[in-house]
């Protein structure tokens, strides 16, 4: 009796040793997903492996640092962090450390048991259930899913309040995020029969099956099959069938030349998704044929493999699509596959971003990610058993992800500190891409919340479900498009309503970034929504996505040895990183770094994209948002416009001249250089000699511009594609230019492969008749230009040859033969008159961003400046138009640019005429038979 009154002493002595805390919620879960059930209380005895993502530090000004390398206006633009800065600015501090260590030893937890991961950022603990839960306040119980996977898990838990600043939150807790595959369910019950209380490990949530199980609902949806002999006339059927050329001339972004080594596309898959290299080889074989037996570059995370035991579309659906379109857009770039986890334990984002830094890196925790090596399945051939790897793997500077979550899916706390994931990449120059979702204003598998039970229902009503990450203000979200019925691929898209239905809407946990608020307040300023709070967060406080679209219906996939057509997001997303990667080679190659994150840029040139003003994203019962002009919660900013993008002014690269000075004048092939059109009303004018323009005659002035510089570049894509040359670049490439009315021997032979030889053509062509000669137009960097010559002895022959080849398939491409032109003589026309449009040349390739806007600071009046590029390298010409609101203000511009030396070089100014208007006046005097008494303004050629 004696010994038990002691020990009850010890007892009350040892609680009032014991600070007391005020303990508050940390985090909480709001709704069971989908398909779980609560069931017994954990054991007590049961021993569970904590980790405490300590808080980092600095992350208040995470978007401040951010900026200053990613925003178009900041001197800093470009000078992106090494991940050592980047580590260093972010670690906790050790104030965090000490509190919570503190907080953890005055409740029991000793000293020694209590560990810190080699990243800093995690302090690590084996503990009971019941000393977790006195620890938390919290009750643990065992969750099953309808298929009878375990999981261990509280509904919510609590921090003292002087800590919670300090955490960023616990595991395991509320959390279900990290995926077991289908099929290995016998893994959970290897694990429930362990001491170590691990009665299951979690799986993602509303797919429940994982972000790669085939039932995910971010896959891709599959459509038909067809014969591939009916996709051969490409451009003329995009608008029901998508391939690469479609892209290409959709975007007007031309096929890649160069193969940089600082440059690589990185494409992301999760095990057991994973694409099959014989469709890989029979897509390439009828659309990019010197790839066929390429292969990506792998990256293995975690025992990552892409395998071959389970096929289908279920299981190669989703990585054959990405690696088809990626591979064959940026051919002859590389491409790295990241693929992420085994067959076994497969993976989450978490495991991936682990790999890429190791200060992220959580260490082994069977609760939320896979552990390596995977002590439950020894000796099974699917199963990883290195060690997990935290770092060692390199970002490229564009990575795509074609996979998510819903936001309900996850906490708050967890969706934080993965976004802060992404902007830490950003700070260190990749672009970081996320496909949007299908369903529209819904979630995964079409699901939406009920807005009683806060649990998912069938999607036919409830609360629009946004998606995650494409909600982190620190990734790129992608939204889909489709080209409308029967439209030609040059037409205006919709957004995508076939089959599904482009993901967008509206954050429940993101704040509304800087970069974006102005384009998000003119879409609710402008636009009556007919939905409230009950259906969305319409505070108008919150992230909006997507930030951009790219075409998502009726891709042509090789998927298993058929051809099908393929739609979704998943698709969108690797088109617009393609993109971004051709523009990356374009920097790398005059000696830039890579764009990293692009949002800020787009945003703050919003006309550099196509925007997309038709269509929706129905859901939940509604018809969801309506794409409109400007942002919107379904398309975003629009489509890419490669020319525009390449030539924007922070995505512009600096690199040689490519042809002389003196051949600058033979064609205005010139694009905006600033991103828009400025607006009419937003034009000043302090000259008391310069009377304002009424706003409407400003406007017509600025919209003639775009158009003049839109006719300008509109063929530049489809020559690439089709093989067709314009004149002009006919000129300056020795092609010529101008229908000679005699017969003709020689014949022009384009849209060719990049890598063909002479010698193949002149084998080919020699099945006609006798060739005397063969010539392939080369660029000054000794790299094919996709076109050229081939002469016969007769002209009969060359004839015949232009009915026999033209359109003809030759190794993977459809050929353009046509008679070649001969050249006319050049004609000799006076000096230019005053007009509106000036042209300045001499400009020096050393000129920057910021020197081309000082130039043009002063001179009042202007309504664009467009920077001639050259059609095929992307490369600066030497020389500019500048367009003015009438001829006044342009002599005044003249008179002020006269003289102006830039870079050590006297610019020269002189009167222009826009290409259309310069065509017109030639045409108007031929036929009136005296070009001679019609060529005022018109520019020597």
């Amino acid at each position: 009796m004696r010994t038990a009154i002691i020990s009850l002493s010890a007892l009350v002595a040892v609680s009032l040793a014991l600070p007391s805390f005020n303990h508050v919620v940390h985090e909480k879960r709001d709704r069971l997903p989908l398909g779980w059930k609560q069931r017994e209380k954990l054991q007590g005895s049961a021993v569970l492996p904590m980790r405490i993502a300590l808080a980092q530090s600095n992350l208040e000004k995470a978007e401040e640092y951010l900026l200053e390398v990613s925003h178009p206006d900041s001197p800093n633009f470009g000078k992106h962090w090494t991940h050592e800065q980047i580590a260093n600015k972010f670690a906790p501090s050790q104030e965090s450390v000490d509190s919570v260590k503190q907080w953890l030893t005055s409740s029991g937890i000793a000293s020694e048991r209590i560990s810190r991961s080699q990243s800093m950022g995690w302090l690590k603990f084996d503990a009971t259930v019941e000393e977790v839960e006195n620890l938390l306040k919290a009750e643990y119980f065992v969750y099953r899913h309808e298929t009878g996977k375990p999981h261990v898990s509280c509904a919510k838990y609590h921090v003292p309040d002087n800590v919670t600043g300090h955490i960023d939150f616990i595991m395991p807790t509320v959390h279900f995020d990290v995926k077991i595959p289908q099929a290995v369910a016998k893994n959970v019950e290897k694990r429930a029969a362990t001491t170590t209380a691990a009665v299951g490990v979690p799986v993602e949530t509303h797919a429940a099956l994982g972000i790669g199980d085939p039932t995910s609902g971010s896959l891709p949806k599959k459509g038909i099959n067809i014969n591939i002999k009916g996709i051969i006339d490409e451009l003329k059927n995009c608008n029901k069938r998508i391939t690469p050329n479609c892209l290409r001339a959709l975007y007007r972004f031309p096929p890649g030349v160069t193969a940089n080594p600082k440059n690589s596309y990185g494409i992301v898959e999760y095990t057991p998704q994973a694409y099959l290299q014989s469709d890989l080889d029979l897509f390439f074989a009828n659309f990019s044929k010197n790839q066929v037996q390429r292969t990506p570059t792998l990256a293995s995370i975690d025992g990552g493999i892409p395998q071959t035991t389970n096929k289908g579309f279920a299981f190669n659906g989703e990585s054959d699509l990405d690696l088809e379109y990626a591979m064959a857009l940026i051919n002859p770039q590389k491409t790295t596959l990241y693929q992420v986890g085994d067959q076994v334990e497969g993976a989450s984002f978490n495991d991936f971003l682990d790999a890429l830094d190791g200060s992220y890196c959580a260490g082994d925790d069977p609760f939320q990610d896979a552990t390596y090596p995977d002590p439950f399945n020894v000796g099974d051939p699917g199963s990883y058993q290195g060690p997990k790897n935290c770092g060692g793997f390199s970002a490229t500077k564009v990575i795509s992800t074609s996979y998510g979550y819903n936001e309900a899916d996850l906490t708050a706390a967890y969706e934080q500190r993965q976004c802060n994931e992404y902007m830490k990449l950003g700070l260190a120059g990749t672009s970081f891409l996320y496909s949007s979702g299908d369903y529209g204003v819904a979630g995964n598998r079409g699901r939406c919340i009920d807005p009683v039970t806060k649990e998912y229902n069938d999607g036919s009503s409830g609360i629009f479900n946004p998606g995650f990450p494409s909600t982190c203000p620190y990734v790129t979200a992608v939204g889909a498009t489709q080209i409308k019925p029967g439209a030609s691929v040059t037409e205006p898209e919709e957004a995508c309503e076939t089959v599904i239905y482009s993901g967008g809407g509206f954050s429940n946990v993101f704040p509304l970034p800087s970069y974006q608020a102005s384009a998000v307040k003119s879409f609710f300023a402008n636009n009556a929504l007919p939905y409230g709070a009950d259906r969305f967060n319409n505070s108008q406080q919150t992230r909006g996505f997507p930030d951009i679209s790219a075409n998502g219906a009726n891709y042509v996939v090789a998927v298993v040895g058929n051809f099908s057509l393929v739609y979704g997001t998943s698709a969108s997303s690797p088109v617009v990183g393609s993109i971004l990667t051709l523009i990356n080679e374009a920097r790398f190659a005059a000696g830039k770094g890579s764009i990293g994150f692009i949002n800020p840029t787009l945003y703050a040139n919003p006309g550099t994209l196509n925007d997309i003003t038709t269509g929706g994203n129905q859901g939940c019962g509604t018809p969801g948002f309506s794409a409109v002009a400007g942002w919107d919660p379904v398309t975003g900013l629009g489509t890419p416009n490669f020319p525009n993008l390449n030539l924007s002014r922070r995505f512009a690269s600096e690199a040689v001249q490519t042809q002389p000075e003196s051949e600058a004048k033979d064609d205005d092939s010139s694009i905006a250089a600033s991103s828009e059109v400025q607006a009419a009303e937003e034009q000043t004018f302090d000259e008391p000699s310069i009377k304002r323009k009424d706003p409407g005659t400003i406007g017509e002035a600025a919209s003639s511009a775009a158009k003049n510089t839109a006719e300008s570049i509109k063929d530049t894509v489809i020559g690439a594609v089709t093989g067709s040359v314009p004149a002009s670049e006919a000129k300056q490439s020795g092609a010529p230019e101008a229908a000679s009315d005699e017969g003709n021997d020689t014949v022009y032979v384009g849209n060719l492969f990049f890598d063909v030889r002479e010698e193949e053509i002149r084998k080919e062509f020699e099945k006609i008749g006798r060739v005397t000669s063969v010539k392939l137009i080369y660029d000054n960097r000794g790299l094919s230009k996709g076109f050229g010559y081939v002469s016969y002895n007769t002209t009969a022959e060359a004839a015949k040859a232009v009915e026999h080849f033209n359109m003809k398939t030759f190794e993977g491409r459809r050929m353009a033969v046509q008679p070649a032109f001969q050249k006319a003589p050049k004609r000799k026309e006076s000096p230019s008159g005053p007009t509106r449009t000036l042209f300045i040349g001499n400009i020096s390739f050393d000129m920057t961003d910021k020197e081309l806007a000082d130039l043009f600071r002063d001179v009042k009046g202007v309504v664009d400046v467009r920077v001639a590029i050259d059609r095929r390298t992307g490369q600066p010409r030497g020389f500019a138009h500048a367009d003015f609101v009438d001829i006044e203000t342009a002599k005044a511009g003249r008179e002020y640019l006269f003289q102006k030396v830039v870079c050590g070089r006297p610019l020269r100014v002189d009167y222009s005429l826009s290409t259309s208007r310069r065509m017109n006046n030639w045409n108007n005097a031929s036929e009136q038979g005296n070009p001679k008494e019609h060529t005022a303004g018109l520019e020597e050629t």
